[in-house]
């Protein structure tokens, strides 16, 4: 009975498909519609975010690890972790809200005593609207985002330092080619706190333009690309003088174990970089050696 079954199974699909196929041939016959490519909604960028925020009713969790090496002065390793739950609210909607630990070991630098430790790092919400949606005469999609955050350590030496900021970003993405697709952040993020060393307060802001492509060497489940990050420091809340800049480039992995579970890898080394009134070929002072980041996700 069930090879009867399958049989026939296998004889409707192959009449169908011929049915079609006859259809498409006849003259005057209605074309295909056309399908919208779309961007997968995952992580596969990196750093770099796609636009994509969900159907109503979506939710998900994040742990976001965001690692980074290397300092002018003595020996520097950083962890950031970010905690973060999900909600699609409504069409084109969704929010986040996060919480936050820092860890750091720093060793033999001239303004901090040697610190190893790990501690709580305050919490932030997002809030993301998909401003422009892709269509057949649009391949681009917008979405914008505002992030405010409150955290209390200094990532660099470890030590309380309460600062409260925001960020503001601009995402854009497009499929640009067969299983190729990009992506690219601006971003700039204001804040004031207090300074680990003096105990003052500042205000201060920092900047960003990110760019990146991903290619599915297995479609809906592996991406491999590569990220480029160019980054700017500032000594006011809203620019001023230029305090420095960075230029970071490296690779990225994204892999789906599961249709609601996505990996994502990258590590980002820094190329290029010029601190202000230093003349080193790369910026020690206001950025890292290098970065790297892991970012499991899952929806449900």
């Amino acid at each position: 009975m069930s090879r009867a079954v399958a049989f026939l199974a296998a004889g409707c699909v192959c009449i169908s498909s011929a049915y079609a196929a006859d259809l498409r041939a006849r003259p005057g016959a209605p074309a295909p519609a056309a399908e919208i490519m779309e961007v997968p909604g995952e992580d596969i960028f990196g750093f770099t975010s796609a636009t994509d925020v969900g159907k109503p009713g979506d939710k998900g969790v994040a742990l976001e690890s965001d690692g980074a090496v290397g300092t002018r002065d003595g020996r520097y390793r950083g962890l950031a972790q970010k905690l973060e739950f999900s909600r699609t609210f409504a069409d084109n909607w969704s929010y986040a809200a996060s919480l936050f630990g820092a860890g750091s070991s720093l060793r033999g630098n001239g303004d901090f005593a040697d610190r190893s430790g790990y501690n709580f790092d305050g919490m932030s919400i997002e809030v993301r609207h998909r401003l422009i949606e892709r269509s057949l005469a649009n391949p681009f999609a917008l979405t914008l985002a505002v992030e405010p955050r409150w955290s209390r350590m200094d990532g660099f030496s470890g030590r309380v330092a309460p600062a409260y900021g925001a960020e503001f970003k601009a995402q854009i993405d497009a499929p640009i080619a067969d299983r190729w697709f990009w992506g690219m952040n601006a971003t700039f993020g204001v804040s004031r706190g207090r300074d680990p060393l003096d105990r003052s307060w500042s205000t201060a802001s920092e900047s960003s333009l990110s760019t990146a492509v991903a290619y599915a060497f297995v479609e809906d489940k592996f991406w491999i690309g590569a990220e480029a990050r160019w980054e700017q420091s500032w000594s006011e809340a809203f620019f001023g003088r230029l305090e420095g800049q960075a230029l970071f480039f490296g690779p990225t992995i994204a892999f789906k174990p599961a249709a609601n579970v996505t990996l994502n890898l990258v590590a980002l080394p820094q190329i290029a970089g010029k601190a202000r009134g230093v003349s080193n070929a790369l910026d020690l002072d206001n950025f890292e050696r290098a970065k790297f980041r892991v970012k499991l996700a899952v929806g449900f």
